[in-house]
């Protein structure tokens, strides 16, 4: 009888631990994006949140895309109102998301291509999981120069209504949100975008 029970607690255990193994395997899908699709966005994403921690962050509506208003890690303060007129690339990421890392050369060079055509860039990280500091060591070995904001409090990827990672949000010249793509983006994928 004593044999049973013993077996009956080892049983439980195993399905918690295949359970627990479950949920952080779907957490890491849902952290870390899916397969790399589009979807036009013309839904309601105005909106306006701020940072009432450290007043870091600012986000309001401009065209149908939440106004970012924040300072940058290295690059000063970024204010998407001083881009009126210009498209922009808005990537959600983090530094230890696998896809995030290998999209990020891809964005680079596109940021390359097409600054001198008016279309800016701008990188947001997501903070949950990894930090500021993480972030500015991962930029600077990539070799990134267009501006990243820490989004520290989550007001940028809750305005934008950012579930998944890596995500790129496209913002049309008058900021509308002209496409949102979620998952991996490639160098071919972003030309075609632009």
């Amino acid at each position: 009888m004593r044999f049973k029970k013993i077996a009956g607690r080892r049983t439980s255990r195993g399905l918690v631990v295949v359970l627990a193994a479950g949920l952080v395997m779907a957490l890491v899908v849902l952290a870390c994006g899916g397969s790399s699709s589009t979807e036009t966005s013309g839904s309601g994403t105005t909106g306006a949140a701020t940072n009432t921690d450290s007043g870091k962050t600012k986000v309001a509506s401009t065209g149908n895309a939440p106004q970012i208003s924040a300072e940058t890690l290295g690059h000063g303060k970024f204010d998407l109102a001083d881009l009126a007129g210009q498209p922009v690339v808005v990537n959600f990421w983090f530094p230890s998301c696998p896809p995030c890392r290998a999209e990020m050369p891809d964005l680079q060079e596109a940021y390359t291509e097409f600054k001198d055509r008016g279309v800016q860039f701008v990188g947001v990280q997501q903070t949950s999981v990894d930090t500021e500091a993480d972030a500015i060591a991962f930029l600077e070995e990539i070799g990134v120069e267009y501006p990243n904001i820490s989004d520290e409090n989550g007001a940028i990827q809750r305005a934008y209504k950012v579930l998944a990672y890596p995500t790129t949000v496209f913002l049309d010249r008058n900021h509308d949100i002209a496409k949102k793509w979620n998952g991996l983006i490639t160098k071919e994928d972003l030309r075609e975008q632009i």
